[in-house]
């Protein structure tokens, strides 16, 4: 793997992973982060689209020496979760339930 790639690169969450099941723990104090109603696609969660210069992605891929010409789509990122994490909910017309349908990847933080 290269790590210094921003088109793909091995995730953390299979460090670790072994083929047997280990034991599965409950969940305790967990909060959503979106409510969306019954028009939301996976494009929304996860778009494919253009990344923005001025978006969590586009800030990631620019403090990594890629210039804004050279971000290419969501799409073609998608083997890098350092990005994807960065555009999960970038779609700017999705609607949060929780703000009253305002438009945009807004959430909320519950604290500790």
């Amino acid at each position: 793997w290269d790590a210094a790639s921003t088109y793909i690169k091995n995730p953390p969450y299979f460090d670790g992973m072994t083929m047997q099941v280990g034991h599965v723990e409950d969940v305790h104090g967990a909060r959503i982060m979106g409510l969306f109603g019954d028009s939301i696609t996976t494009d929304h969660i996860s778009p494919a689209g253009n990344i923005k210069k001025d978006s969590p992605a586009g800030r990631f891929l620019q403090e990594r020496g890629v210039q804004p010409a050279d971000f290419n789509s969501y799409g073609s990122r998608r083997g890098n979760d350092d990005v994807m994490v960065r555009g999960t909910f970038a779609n700017i017309r999705i609607k949060n339930l929780m703000f009253g349908g305002e438009e945009g990847g807004n959430t909320l933080y519950y604290g500790k």
